[in-house]
């Protein structure tokens, strides 16, 4: 079922991966990195040894200060005009010089400049100026910058290096060397790395935050939740073991998806798996919240919910699921779409709903059957004159799954409006189908037509008494000169 939904999220994978590398607008003079912040996964790492950081002068602490907004606003010639005077002033010093570096190495990669931002981070790598945190830093780009150039192993070999410098990694730097493996097509690799990513990334607690009703702002409420890591990496995860064939419980995998980013596919892909395995309730609430999500697009998935609500015995939301794929254009004025919103219609006793859907799905059918069910519906709502025309056509175009019955029920219709002699026609016609319609040799059958035509004679009978009755009570009423 998933896979070839996975087809198309593995082509798309590494597109927003690259996509997700670009570098954020910066706040600070030493930027640090768009991620989490989490423990190591090893406990007994042992901390590395504190290094100072070197910190620039305070004549470059000012021009840098200078240079902040028109980094932020994305004026990079303003911005490298400035800077360059680190590099031709003697006064500055190789601290100094190492940030011009970090910072041109920002702008470069902000500009898609790869191969000058490569240049600029080495550089700074080189420089005897550098601080251990501006360098793992500068890493940490060069690793980004070789994956959008397609060099996957020195992509790796850089995050290693990253990750050997850092107190506590990120649980980016381990997906996108979990990315660059898979790209290589190491898939056992990758699935380590991503699934140490993972693990880092839901080994934190996050704050609750709640909407304040007065303000409108969110804020803490003390309480915490376990995270989540991103959805890439979740992705990824599933790619990796469907490329090493190996069996994975995807299932709370689609679960972290459907509920933390919730898309159709999810949604959709969660009831199926749900489907799968027969927890058929929970397919129906999977599908139901894509469809509250407004997240629904397609005519099977609108024709699936409306059977799933019908089947839980909710034909009242089922036909109101329909209707809206209708009046959404996506769902088609088709036989079967018609029918299924007028039988939802009519089991939760919505006559006067139920009777246009059954015209219309009628007008689409080669059979007769579904205008015996909307000479039912007319018949229940006391328009018998209704209910005998679409009983009629229905015998009329044939193909019934049970004729003798709608003989029956066009007796009954014509009872209630006094065509007694039609009436007793029609409960004679059904005597007579059924003895056609049913087999002796089947007992079952048997049974059945025995029902039926016992029916049909208490019916002849008792049209017979009510039409003397009805005669009589005319006859006397004239007597008495009360009128016809």
């Amino acid at each position: 079922m998933y896979k070839q939904a996975m087809k198309i999220l593995i082509k798309t994978l590494v597109v927003t991966v690259v996509i997700s590398l670009m570098p954020i607008v910066i706040s600070e003079l030493a930027p640090e990195y768009d991620g989490f912040n989490l423990e190591a996964a090893d406990d007994t790492k042992k901390k590395k040894t504190r290094k100072r950081v070197k910190l620039p002068s305070k004549k470059a602490q000012k021009l840098l200060q200078t240079v902040q907004p028109f980094l932020e606003e994305e004026m990079w010639d303003e911005a490298i005009e400035m800077l360059a005077i680190i590099g031709t002033d003697p006064k500055f010093t190789e601290t100094d010089r190492a940030r011009m570096h970090w910072y041109f190495g920002y702008i470069y990669f902000a500009q898609e400049k790869y191969d000058l931002a490569i240049v600029q981070y080495e550089n700074l790598l080189a420089s005897e100026g550098s601080d251990f945190k501006l360098q793992n830093q500068a890493r940490f780009s060069l690793a980004q910058l070789a994956f959008i150039k397609e060099d996957y192993r020195k992509s790796i070999k850089y995050l290693l290096a990253w990750i050997k410098e850092e107190d506590e990694p990120s649980s980016q730097g381990y997906s996108l060397i979990a990315t660059a493996y898979f790209q290589l097509e190491d898939f056992r690799n990758a699935r380590t790395f991503i699934e140490t990513a993972i693990e880092l990334a839901e080994s934190r607690d996050i704050p609750i935050k709640v909407i304040d009703e007065e303000t409108g702002e969110e804020v803490e409420t003390g309480e915490t939740k376990k995270a989540v890591a991103r959805e890439n990496d979740y992705l990824l995860k599933i790619a990796v073991y469907s490329e090493l064939k190996e069996d994975l419980d995807v299932l709370p995998i689609y679960k972290i998806l459907a509920v933390n980013f919730p898309k159709k596919r999810y949604w959709v892909g969660l009831s199926q798996l749900y489907g799968q395995k027969d927890r058929y309730l929970d397919q129906l609430g999977a599908l139901e919240a894509a469809h509250e999500d407004r997240l629904l697009d397609k005519q099977r998935e609108y024709v699936a919910l409306g059977q799933l609500l019908f089947m839980h015995q909710n034909p009242h939301k089922a036909a109101q699921v329909m209707e809206y794929g209708f009046k959404n254009d996506f769902i088609k004025d088709e036989e079967k779409t018609l029918k299924a919103l007028a039988q939802y219609w009519h089991a939760a006793k919505e006559l006067k709903k139920a009777k246009p859907a059954y015209e219309k799905a009628a007008s689409k059918s080669k059979e007769g059957e579904l205008y015996i069910f909307l000479g039912q519906v007319h018949f229940g709502l006391d328009e018998f004159s209704g209910a005998e025309k679409a009983i009629r056509a229905g015998i009329k175009k044939g193909k019934l799954k049970d004729e003798a019955n709608a003989h029956m029920l066009l007796g009954q219709v014509l009872f209630e409006y006094q065509k007694w002699d039609e009436a007793i026609s029609s409960f004679r016609k059904c005597i007579d189908v059924a003895e056609k319609q049913y087999s002796d040799k089947k007992e079952v059958q048997k049974k059945k037509k025995k029902k039926i035509q016992d029916q049909a004679r208490k019916w002849i009978t008792y049209t017979e008494g009510e039409e003397e009755r009805v005669q009589a009570l005319i006859l006397k009423k004239k007597a008495l000169g009360l009128g016809s």
